[in-house]
């Protein structure tokens, strides 16, 4: 889609793509994965899963051990802690 947009603005040629440009290619993943922890974050109290693949295309063993600890915390945040937070909030109401 990125590819798409910056050819219409005329950025890109016919057959050029954001990932012929390593610079490009690099600041979009990172941005596009920062984005990714904070809206998760602020949804779920915890980073985005998946990220060491958006950031570089490869998935590694230690982005599944980071995930695994996040769905840990997502877990005990969720059954354990969110209904305080929800009270507070429609209390705040």
């Amino acid at each position: 889609m990125l590819d798409l947009q910056l050819r219409s603005l005329g950025l890109l040629g016919a057959n050029d793509s954001v990932a012929h440009h390593a610079d490009a290619s690099h600041a979009f993943r990172s941005t596009w994965a920062d984005h990714a922890d904070y809206v998760s974050t602020m949804y779920s109290g915890t980073g985005a899963l998946k990220t060491d693949f958006t950031r570089t295309g490869k998935r590694s063993w230690r982005g599944a051990v980071e995930d695994g600890r996040r769905s840990v915390i997502r877990y005990w945040k969720n059954n354990f802690c969110d209904g305080e937070r929800q009270v507070r909030l429609l209390r705040a109401l």
